[in-house]
């Protein structure tokens, strides 16, 4: 992407989401499109004489699907200026993008839309509505967990998946593939700032973030030791609110080596569905089995 560019779509981002503070700084789209190591970014832009008007951008992940490398791509970022909406904009620029992914063998576009975007990503682009992601909260126990879980850096995580297989893979669904390089480039988000918590069994990246004033510690990923079998976060949830002064810990997603403990928050008091929205891009695999089989918030570009 030329650095002019970047520009005009940074604009068009901070216009349509003017409470992202994230897109006013300069180098997050450099590093969001240009710097993961599964590839480059894929986008389509539209312009008119008062600058960028639309843009739909998808970033490449590597996943395994049933033991086989496959390639998806996340979608995000996508816009339409406001003097441009209700003229198709968004439908062309989408197709675009599908033709271009499917063209280089991507296997499936994934998505977390909001409740005003799912309408257009499913009858425009050809996704499907899987469901919205479950969010849970955890409010710390009596456990006090400090010595039972420690912090550490994103290297000692890439230590400790080696070390416990937590990063290794099962031979069946869809599962994102986080190595030492995918783990280093998400986690230096120039935007955000995150902190690894790792007991025997069960590590963590969270993000410390403010509410009304509060802070909460947002549960972004987990990695389960697999001889562990399933394992509760709680303990892990309130080391980290023990740490941060934190009234609770909040967790959206799903990994089937966790067990559901927390406190679930219904969609009508979330400010987003965060909608789970998949569209296939081969004829020879059915969507049911390109759904991620564990989908957490650092999968995606909530945080």
């Amino acid at each position: 992407m030329h650095p002019h560019a970047r520009e005009l779509t940074a604009a068009l981002l901070c216009e349509v989401f003017p409470g992202h503070p994230k897109y006013r700084n300069p180098a997050f789209l450099e590093w969001e499109y240009l710097g993961s190591p599964s590839g480059e970014a894929i986008e389509a832009n539209a312009e008119d004489e008062h600058g960028r008007t639309g843009h739909y951008a998808v970033i490449p992940q590597r996943w395994m699907v049933d033991g086989r490398p496959s390639r998806y791509a996340l979608s995000l970022d996508s816009s339409v200026a406001e003097r441009s909406r209700g003229k198709g904009l968004f439908s062309t620029l989408g197709n675009q993008v599908v033709e271009r992914a499917r063209a280089s063998d991507y296997t499936a576009l994934i998505g977390l839309a909001n409740a005003q975007a799912t309408p257009g990503q499913v009858q425009n682009i050809g996704f499907e509505l899987i469901r919205p992601l479950p969010v849970a909260v955890y409010p710390p126990t009596v456990f006090r967990g400090r010595k039972t879980f420690d912090v550490i850096t994103a290297a000692g995580l890439a230590d400790w998946l080696v070390e416990s297989g937590g990063a290794t893979l099962p031979d069946s669904g869809a599962w994102r593939v986080w190595d030492t390089a995918e783990l280093r480039w998400r986690m230096s988000d120039p935007t955000h700032d995150y902190e690894v918590i790792a007991g025997h069994d069960l590590a963590a990246v969270v993000h410390i973030t403010r509410f009304r004033g509060m802070p909460v510690v947002v549960i972004l990923k987990t990695f389960v030791r697999p001889s562990a079998g399933n394992v509760s976060v709680t303990r892990l949830a309130t080391a980290a609110c023990v740490r941060h002064r934190a009234p609770l810990a909040l967790y959206a997603g799903y990994n089937p080596r966790l067990r559901r403990t927390g406190i679930p928050v219904p969609v009508r008091l979330r400010p987003s569905p965060l909608n789970l929205i998949v569209k296939p891009l081969v004829t020879d695999v059915p969507t049911s089995r390109l759904v991620p089989s564990c989908l957490e918030f650092l999968d995606f570009d909530a945080y």
